[in-house]
């Protein structure tokens, strides 16, 4: 019998292994094609991994500019430095290996130089004096297992370029630095709530900064750094590189000296009246809907938004032992202080909101600017009954009258003319039921009664004010459209959108949604709100020289307090000038304290305050009638370094008495040296080099006439600034919002401002 396989067995055989072959030469070319095609960029990507280091280029972030091109926010280059610590590891091995080397070179050679070995100890020693870090903290990221441990962020460059020094001067490729921006603020507080901030990652969180993220942050660029087995950095021809795109800028339609006016107004009202809802204001041009200025008070500091501004708050928040209490009060505080009031929390405009009602009763002439209305003290509407601020009747009135004097019985008669349909019409066209669309984050949508649920009572609460709330920024804008021809108009406060080169990248022009009321009712609106100024001879934004139209507002807090004893909010809305509107300004004070609510007492002195210092620096300038510039304050000029016979000649002229001290020729100080103040005050010069102006106290001047200010101040060595349309009537006093204020110690001659009420004649 053979021994050799028979041609079945070979056949069976073959069916058994060939089989076998193919699978596997199936297997191994699938897995060949799933390598190299199906998985290819995956692997790619590993060996890359592992032969490419990869380092993020941040783009320069774009900077915000005010309207005349200062800087609000800019980036600067800085730096992080960063190790490897494998990387580092591995140059420590290599020092020592050539340490040992050169011992033994030394041995062979004795003028052959002796190495020493790079220690961790000496490298994270060296990293912490310069980082100005604690040592083990470096040396725990030096221990790591990865390729990359930042150590610290935001290092100037002259650091930086001492650290890359020394890390090539010792042959350490395991540190290095990485460019990256910081975000500057040069005018610190200045629109903290409009600019806003970024995150600690880099991106807008707050204000513009967010709004305009995707426009600002640019794109990132990077560096490809090949190298070797060993971590190494091979030579720069592998070396690829992708430039970062730097972000767009913003050009704001804000003015810094404006916004600073708006600012410096609204911090003495915090400081005399301590609203406990803080105050805010809103400077814009009603033709345009450009923001000229917007703050919240107290703001916080863009480069340091952390600190707690409001002293009250963060007295309070010190005083509490740490905790989550403590942690969560830390939190409100913060929240608090970087909203934009303006745009995100809604109130009671109250009376200011007179001006929509009596508008919209004119477009529809359900009235005329000649009706008459009575107030009668109260008023029901379905038994329930609308008292008048007023302690007296107002009788029968004009609607000019009823305006002056914010008589509320008069609004809810002009409202049930319009009735629920109208009014609920007029009140969605001006804006009032939706977002203005002002190009801000967070702004907030009003609280209204609808048109289909608005009952009789409801129109009598909403005719004054006192139903719906809304936002500034909603109310600033229908008043806009009350006085500039009767258009509603987006608020806007970017002007335009530039790239790294100044070529124009988006420019915004002014969005007109709807004409509301024609032309004509908005001039009697114009010649009403003049009217009231001019006329109520108390807490209103009278100028002298100046056409001013203005209403204010008090309104209560229902929500917070049903019984309307507490909890008020102070308005006052102004425009100028009265026939041309080229500036309206809302202040809105939220729950001032100190014995004080009416925003004509509240908010009015502190948007005539602004209307003083902008008017002026638009180009607008007074023009007095013959009685005016009897009564009107004289500006003193400044005559330092003159002779004493010229200066005493300048400032005669003015009608200023003038008091020399000294026995110079020539004026060495002058007190005050700029200024308005009453005709009649005096001027004090000095010149004597070595002089020392004398000092006295500030009185109070509350509650005093005109002649008795005067009298007052005289006898302590002051001069008098009177304001207000009522500071030449009978009967007239000073009012609590003296500056500086009563007990403040200045220097003799210096001037102090207050404003006259008439005692008799008041309005919400």
């Amino acid at each position: 019998m053979s021994d050799k396989p028979s041609s079945s067995m070979k056949k069976r055989l073959n069916g058994f292994v060939w089989p076998i072959i193919f699978l596997v030469i199936g297997y191994l070319i699938y897995t060949m094609v799933k390598l190299s095609i199906v998985n290819a960029s995956q692997w790619q990507e590993l060996a890359s991994s592992q032969q490419l280091r990869s380092t993020t280029i941040t783009a320069p972030r774009g900077a915000i500019y005010d309207c005349n091109m200062g800087i609000l926010a800019q980036s600067a280059t800085v730096y992080t430095i960063y190790v490897d610590p494998v990387l580092l590891r591995q140059n420590i091995e290599d020092s020592v290996e050539a340490a040992e080397q050169s011992i033994k070179d030394h041995a062979e050679d004795p003028e052959a130089e002796i190495v020493e070995p790079l220690t961790l100890d000496g490298i994270t020693a060296k990293l912490a004096e310069l980082l100005e870090m604690d040592q083990p903290e470096i040396m725990n990221k030096c221990m790591k297992e990865n390729r990359y441990q930042e150590l610290k962020k935001n290092i100037e460059k002259d650091k930086a370029d001492v650290i890359r020094e020394y890390a090539s001067e010792n042959g350490i490729s395991g540190i290095g630095a990485t460019e990256s921006s910081k975000r500057f603020y040069p005018e610190n507080t200045l629109a903290a709530s409009v600019i806003g901030h970024l995150h600690y990652d880099g991106y807008g969180i707050y204000g513009l900064e967010a709004y305009y993220d995707d426009y600002l942050s640019g794109v990132d660029g990077k560096t490809l750094i090949a190298t070797d087995n060993r971590g190494n950095e091979i030579p720069y021809e592998y070396k690829q590189s992708y430039d970062a795109q730097p972000g767009d800028s913003l050009v704001l339609n804000i003015d810094i000296t404006i916004q600073s006016a708006l600012e410096n107004a609204l911090m003495k009202c915090v400081q005399t009246y301590e609203p406990l809802g803080r105050a805010t204001g809103i400077v814009m041009d009603p033709n345009t809907g450009a923001v000229l200025a917007m703050a919240t008070t107290y703001g916080y500091d863009l480069n340091d938004p952390a600190e707690i501004t409001d002293p009250g708050v963060a007295a309070a928040i010190n005083a509490m032992p740490e905790g989550d209490e403590k942690t969560e009060a830390i939190s409100t505080a913060w929240a608090t202080q970087w909203k934009n009031k303006a745009v995100s929390e809604i109130y009671y405009p109250g009376s200011v909101f007179k001006v929509i009602t009596s508008s919209s009763a004119l477009e529809e002439q359900t009235i005329s600017v000649n009706s008459s209305f009575q107030c009668g003290r109260e008023y029901k509407v379905a038994d329930i009954p609308y008292h008048c601020w007023a302690e007296y009747d107002h009788g029968m009135q004009t609607l000019r009258d009823a305006m002056m004097n914010s008589c509320n019985p008069a609004f809810i008669r002009i409202g049930q003319t319009l009735g629920t349909q109208l009014f609920g019409q007029y009140f969605e066209a001006f804006g009032f039921t939706d977002i203005t669309g002002i190009d801000l984050p967070g702004e907030a949508s009003s609280i209204h009664v609808s048109v289909d649920d608005m009952s009789i009572v409801d129109l009598a609460s909403s005719s004054f004010g006192q139903a719906n709330k809304v936002t500034a920024i909603e109310m600033i804008t229908a008043y806009a459209a009350v006085i500039n021809g009767g258009y509603l108009i987006t608020p806007q406060v970017v002007d335009k959108i530039v790239d790294s080169n100044g070529n124009v990248v988006k420019d915004f022009e002014p969005v007109v949604k709807r004409q509301v009321i024609s032309e004509g009712v908005s001039a009697q609106m114009r010649e009403i709100l003049e009217y009231v100024v001019e006329n109520a001879k108390s807490g209103n934004a009278y100028i002298q020289g100046y056409k001013i139209g203005g209403k204010s507002g008090t309104s209560q807090k229902l929500d917070i307090d049903p019984t309307g004893t507490h909890d008020h909010v102070g308005s006052y809305c102004a425009f100028a000038p009265a026939d041309d509107p080229q500036v309206i300004v809302l202040i809105v004070v939220d729950d001032p304290q100190n014995g004080e609510y009416y925003g004509s007492k509240v908010a009015a002195p502190y948007a005539r305050e602004v209307l003083e210092a902008t008017l002026p620096y638009m180009g607008i300038y007074p023009e007095y009638t013959a009685e005016e510039l009897d009564k009107i304050a004289v500006s003193v000029k400044n005559t330092e370094y003159s002779s004493v016979n010229d200066a005493k000649a300048t400032l005669e002229a003015l009608g200023l008495n003038v008091n020399v001290i000294g026995t110079g020729d020539s004026v060495v100080t002058q007190v005050p040296s700029s200024g308005s103040m009453k005709k009649g005050g005096t001027v004090i010069l000095y010149t004597d080099p070595n002089s020392v102006a004398e000092t006295t106290t500030v009185p109070s001047l509350a509650g005093l006439s005109l002649d008795q200010a005067q009298a007052a101040l005289e006898n302590v060595g002051l001069n008098l600034l009177p304001n207000g349309s009522a500071a030449y009537e009978p009967g007239a006093t000073a009012g609590y919002d003296q500056n500086p204020a009563a007990g403040t110690v200045v220097y003799k001659g210096q001037i102090v401002s207050v404003t006259f009420h008439q005692q008799t004649v008041s309005s919400q």
